[in-house]
């Protein structure tokens, strides 16, 4: 291939991807395509108070989750905390904590003194910030 010709398709490439990515990028900017097509589906939203179930509500432990972090009796014990959908994972003082989202409920995997799970607290314990009734 001569030099020439392969200058003129190289240009034509970059002109296409510039044309093909102004063009996606404008259905994007009117609507036409929902940002969401590209990114996957959103996480769930865990935000709220989660209160231990199945336990005599006097020894029963809460956490509440926020943007801002997790609080433990209305104080916030840590700013950071990992959430990728299925496992929260948060660190408190020297132990780990790590609960696994189960058809509704967070179930405590860590520190793991017996089977303990989690729902939110004034909501229907299966329901996980969908349109539930």
């Amino acid at each position: 291939m001569k030099k020439g010709q392969k200058m003129k398709l190289q240009f034509a490439f970059v002109v296409g991807g510039t044309l093909v990515g102004f063009f996606f990028s404008a259905m994007i900017a009117v609507g036409a395509i929902d940002t969401e097509t590209f990114g996957g589906k959103p996480l769930p939203n865990i935000n709220g108070t989660w209160v231990e179930k199945e336990v005599a509500p006097y020894v029963a432990d809460s956490f509440e989750l926020r943007q801002e972090g997790v609080f433990v009796d209305g104080r916030l014990v840590t700013t950071r905390y990992d959430w990728d959908g299925n496992i929260l994972k948060y660190r408190l003082g020297d132990d780990i904590y790590v609960y696994k989202l189960h058809e509704g409920r967070l179930m405590r995997q860590q520190p793991a003194h017996y089977i303990s799970s989690f729902a939110r607290k004034k909501e229907p314990e299966h329901c996980l910030a969908q349109n539930c009734t």
